[in-house]
């Protein structure tokens, strides 16, 4: 069959059409412009609009429906929103890659943007990314407190979606600090249940990890058996939950058993929520790989085993747990010393450098 001849106005009418019809189709279709609802133990709202997020309740709408929807804000993890600046794009998208510097910035440029939900969102997630850079790099933690605050001042009184959240990061700032009283009283509000059951037991999980971090192994490990145990309890409380009580365990030196809470509760569940939780599985590792360098007694082969588990744990921390990373890192790199692998230690600590030049793990 002959092919008809494209002629100058055809092609201009092809070009034409190109242009308009590949304009319009990232456009097209709800689900690329829609905002989603992330829900703990549900099933998530998908291409849905949120119009307005309390700690109380999250309202939104769908498609072609007038009235106004809404879901217990207990229930949710997180909100994502597609209509978004590119400065908050840009921070999510680095935070979700570890990089805390480019995050931090994007976010805090994103914070003098008039709408409600995006700048109360960008100020949070603004005092979040110098949290997790203060993991590698302590000095944020302050920084991280008054982003935070800052962002309090103007969002608490509208009972703003991430209020308890920041108090939660509030709190664990003060105590990575060594700021013990101060990181229990940021947790008050919470305790009062204004803001919800789970931020009850929120509260109680902040109070296990200040007792955990001054070494009252006893006190802790009561206090996260009974969140891990809590039905108002998140997926993700249970899992921090779990992952203190076996670090008490260590540090009562109870090796096995805290190889074996981490093994049963986090890395070999069958809780596809759980198994979801990457950061939960990267400390598990961590606790594990160090269970069994403590157990092994010399044994070449235990050795290696705890070495590979420290190796797991740091690739699973890569881009998501800088503490746990560079904990990883250094306990895998005085392992290689121990075992007289001289170029895997100098590798190892060439990393940690990298990655964390400023943590604690790294002096």
């Amino acid at each position: 069959m002959q092919m008809m001849e494209r002629t100058p106005t055809m092609q201009r009418y092809s070009v034409l059409f190109l242009l308009t019809f590949g304009m319009l189709l990232p456009f097209a279709g709800n689900g690329l412009l829609a905002d989603q609802i992330i829900v703990s133990g549900g099933r998530n709202y998908e291409d849905v609009t949120i119009t307005g997020a309390t700690y109380e309740q999250v309202q939104f709408k769908l498609p072609g429906v007038s009235t106004a929807q809404k879901v217990d804000a207990d229930k949710v993890e997180r909100l994502v929103f597609s209509r978004e600046s590119s400065s908050l794009a840009r921070g999510r998208g680095a935070f979700e890659n570890g990089d805390w510097e480019t995050a931090a910035s994007s976010f805090k440029s994103a914070t003098s943007m008039g709408d409600a939900l995006k700048k109360s969102s960008a100020m949070y997630m603004h005092g979040l990314s110098l949290l997790r850079w203060g993991d590698s790099d302590a000095t944020k933690y302050k920084e991280a407190v008054s982003a935070l605050e800052a962002y309090l001042n103007e969002f608490e009184s509208k009972k703003d979606f991430y209020v308890p959240h920041a108090r939660m990061a509030i709190s664990e700032a003060h105590r990575k600090s060594g700021n013990y009283s101060e990181a229990e009283s940021a947790l008050s509000s919470l305790a009062s249940g204004n803001m919800g059951r789970r931020w009850v037991v929120g509260a109680r999980l902040g109070k296990a990890q200040s007792l955990l971090a001054q070494e009252n192994w006893g006190a802790c490990r009561e206090e996260f058996s009974s969140v891990s145990n809590d039905s108002n309890a998140s997926t993700d409380q249970i899992c921090q939950a779990w992952i203190g009580y076996a670090s008490a365990q260590q540090g009562q030196k109870q090796w096995k058993q805290a190889a074996d809470t981490v093994r049963q509760q986090i890395l070999e569940t069958r809780n596809k929520d759980v198994l979801g939780n990457t950061a939960a599985r990267a400390h598990g590792w961590l606790v594990w790989g160090r269970s069994t360098e403590e157990q092994a007694g010399g044994d070449a082969g235990e050795l290696q085993w705890a070495m590979i588990r420290y190796l797991r744990a740091a690739v699973m921390a890569s881009t998501g747990n800088g503490e746990v990373l560079a904990e990883a890192l250094y306990r895998a790199k005085e392992l290689a010393k121990k075992q007289g692998d001289t170029d895997r230690a100098e590798s190892l600590t060439q990393r940690l450098k990298q990655v964390a030049p400023d943590s604690r793990w790294n002096k």
